[in-house]
């Protein structure tokens, strides 16, 4: 079959890769719509995130991933040929402490697609157990199939988070990540949100989803401004969604005594500064998120009702021939990207 295959740090090439061998429990899917997700953009770069690097080439990234269902094993028994779905790209073990305890995103021994050294989705077919590919209702293209990955993850942050009716919100980052946890913090009531970005095209973004406030870290004084606006108290819930050590140091500035702060985005470097005697002294509570759990059926259904507006986060469309252009966008943030989708 096709992929898009990473060949070494800063090379793509359109290339052959075998054709997938579905077990009896699994289906065949071909692929229709991949996200390009920054974590992608990390492997192109630097070939790692952290610890865990590209050893061998070449390897195949992409993990946001939606298709038709084109064959199935003997074991499948609901999805059958022509059905369309958005993939859940991590599969857990299913014998692990997190995962007999209900957090399979937490299993060391996951197989994550598009993650050293699972090959990924850029490709022409994906083998995936039948409980991992979720049925896309008829509403929600390909392409918005393939956001209900970051979809998932916007909506177990603000799942970590408590969210309530009437909650104060600061997302410190307007990528996709950023936007879909406004679009989760929104749909469970929260109110006002207050968006910090320094690209245009995203801070534009955020208003028409709805964010009460947007500022330009670059030009606006963000703590400041969101202090000023909650008479000095500070928000209930801050998500950091930029990544940047900037960010990540704003976080406590900006939440109320015993708050809540709730980390997304990922540093390119390993330790980052924190105040944390102005953590102890407000006493807040920090919960970090890794990827998604129990929340893909949700994200679907979050979408088809309209609460969430996927379409709004693809900006551009690239073949799998010009996997290299949609990189090379997402690299130089420039022609207002927010999330480029390679189509097949």
């Amino acid at each position: 079959m096709k992929a898009g295959l990473l060949t070494a740090i800063r090379e793509v090439a359109l290339g052959e890769m075998p054709d997938p061998k579905p077990g009896p429990g699994d289906v065949l899917v071909a692929v229709r719509s991949v996200g390009v997700c920054g974590s992608d953009l990390h492997y192109y770069l630097r070939g790692c995130i952290g610890s865990q690097v590209v050893e061998e080439f070449p390897f195949v990234l992409g993990h946001e991933a939606a298709g038709e269902v084109v064959a199935v094993g003997p074991d499948v028994r609901k999805l059958r040929p022509g059905d369309r779905v958005a993939v859940e790209p991590g599969i857990p073990c299913g014998e692990c402490e997190p995962c007999v305890t209900g957090r399979y995103n937490l299993c060391r021994a996951v197989r994550f697609l598009g993650t050293p050294p699972v090959h990924g989705a850029y490709c022409e077919y994906l083998a995936v157990p039948e409980r991992y590919a979720h049925p896309l209702p008829p509403e929600l293209s390909y392409d918005e199939g393939a956001m209900i990955e970051p979809l998932a993850i916007g909506l177990f942050a603000s799942d970590l988070a408590a969210i309530q009716p009437g909650y104060s919100v600061a997302i410190l980052g307007a990528g996709s990540i950023g936007l879909v946890t406004l679009m989760s913090a929104l749909a469970a009531g929260a109110g006002p949100v207050f968006v910090s970005e320094p690209l245009d095209a995203r801070r534009e973004a955020a208003k028409r989803l709805g964010a009460t406030q947007v500022l330009n870290p670059h030009t606006d004084p963000v703590v400041d401004a969101i202090l000023d606006a909650t008479d000095g108290r500070g928000v209930d819930v801050v998500f950091e969604a930029a990544g940047s050590v900037e960010a990540h140091q704003q976080m406590v500035e900006v939440v109320r005594p015993a708050g809540t702060i709730v980390p997304i985005g990922s540093c390119a470097e390993e330790l980052v500064p924190l105040p944390l005697a102005s953590f102890r002294r407000k006493g807040v509570e920090v919960r970090f998120v890794r990827r998604f759990c129990h929340t893909y059926p949700r994200a679907i259904g979050l979408a088809q009702s309209g609460k969430a507006n996927l379409s709004a986060l693809v900006t551009h469309r690239f073949p799998l021939e010009d996997l290299a252009g949609a990189f090379r966008l997402l690299e130089d943030y420039s022609d207002g990207v927010i999330k480029p989708v390679v189509t097949l």
